[in-house]
């Protein structure tokens, strides 16, 4: 994921902080929402495989949903966060053994910029 990221970092940085995304607090914006409104927002959602963007509840950040998360005991994604987020783990490819279910942990990969992992059970 943090390969995907740095190879796409323009993208990223464009659909959080450009103009292009209007996200509501309590709404995912998805990407198979077709409006006039969002159509730049689609094409940066498509150009970094993501499927939506939302503010994180958690964090006030913001989370960018990749596509094909799949369903498993796990999800990852990434959020945008100017504060420090914690946990923090040095690598998410295994579960971290003291995450708790439906707790999020974070691996920093940029400046404000982080991969997350929530164990789903």
């Amino acid at each position: 994921m943090q390969r995907h990221y740095e190879n796409r970092k323009e993208h990223f940085h464009n659909l959080v902080m450009g103009p292009h995304c209007q996200i509501e607090k309590s709404k995912i914006l998805w990407r198979n929402e077709d409006t006039e409104d969002n159509a730049l927002c689609r094409e940066l959602l498509t150009r970094v495989e993501a499927d939506g963007v939302a503010i994180d509840p958690g964090s006030g950040g913001i989370m960018i949903i990749p596509s094909q998360r799949g369903y498993s005991s796990h999800q990852k994604g990434y959020i945008f966060s100017p504060k420090a987020l914690a946990p923090l783990y040095p690598s998410l490819d295994e579960h971290p053994p003291d995450l708790q279910p439906y707790q999020m942990g974070f691996k920093r990969i940029d400046e404000n910029w982080y991969i997350t992992y929530e164990y789903v059970n």
